[in-house]
């Protein structure tokens, strides 16, 4: 039998829960309601997944991907979230989860602000609310969701970003958030083994910014071994991959970038 690890104080994940039943698998994603986290919630529910998901303002869009999911044959629960506003969030998010479903198998923390915010302007709020959504409300997520995903022998994906390496200085505040966040996906992948498997994505551009110019996008492309862009789409499937097939991956930031990251 694999040794079993206590990875936070106090044994929080000592040993696994017992009685839990044969059932379909459920996953949480967080910032789901558009754009890459829209595309994870219906490639899971396609897979077999019931689903939950955050959101945080995109009330009409959220009741559409719940309906889309449903139609698909799976339960789906939106939750309205601020994961700024922690530690309350992360712990309505979990009791939301536990009670609607109470077992999970993934937990995506794909929920993200990507706002601008270089060093020399940078607001301190700003900064702070960047590192609380993505790093601390992953870390209270996976912390407190912790005993369900051992149970399960689950997984955790985090979505990091390709610039979390190649840093835009104009953006250095979410930039330097989601390198933390790469960074912790390797510390919970150690303390987390061998019962949960963690890895975190890394997108190159797989959707637009609505404002980002058309001139940029052509010159961002020149720069892409693939020479397009990727689609929310190819994320998911890793996604999809990383919780079914690829259980002997673990503590890996893997890029999704057409190979912009080698130019």
């Amino acid at each position: 039998m694999p040794r079993s690890r206590a990875p936070f104080p106090g044994s929080l994940f000592a040993g696994k829960l017992s009685g839990m039943a044969e059932a379909v698998k459920v996953a949480l994603v967080t910032g789901a309601a558009k754009r890459v986290g829209r595309a994870i919630v219906l490639r899971l529910a396609r897979g077999g997944f019931h689903v939950a998901f955050t959101y945080r303002t995109s009330y009409s869009d959220a009741q559409t991907l719940v309906a889309e999911a449903t139609a698909l044959g799976r339960k789906c629960v939106s939750i309205c979230a601020d994961l700024a506003d922690l530690p309350r969030a992360a712990e309505a998010v979990a009791k939301t989860v536990q009670g609607s479903f109470g077992r999970l198998d993934v937990l995506v923390n794909n929920a993200s602000l990507y706002l601008p915010g270089g060093v020399p302007d940078c607001d301190l709020d700003l900064l702070r609310r960047m590192m609380a959504v993505h790093v601390e409300a992953p870390m209270l997520l996976c912390r407190r969701l912790g005993p369900l995903l051992a149970a399960a022998g689950g997984s955790i994906v985090n979505m990091t970003d390709l610039l979390a390496e190649r840093p835009w200085p104009k953006y250095a505040a979410y930039c330097a958030s989601k390198a933390a966040l790469s960074n912790l996906t390797l510390s919970l992948a150690r303390q987390l083994a061998p019962d949960v498997t963690v890895n975190a994505i890394a997108p190159g551009v797989v959707a637009w910014p609505d404002d980002f110019p058309e001139s940029d996008r052509r010159e961002y492309l020149k720069r892409v071994p693939l020479a397009r862009e990727g689609c929310p789409e190819d994320v998911a499937e890793l996604v999809h991959f990383l919780c079914t097939a690829g259980r002997y991956i673990t503590g890996q930031v893997i890029r999704v970038d057409g190979g912009r990251s080698i130019t």
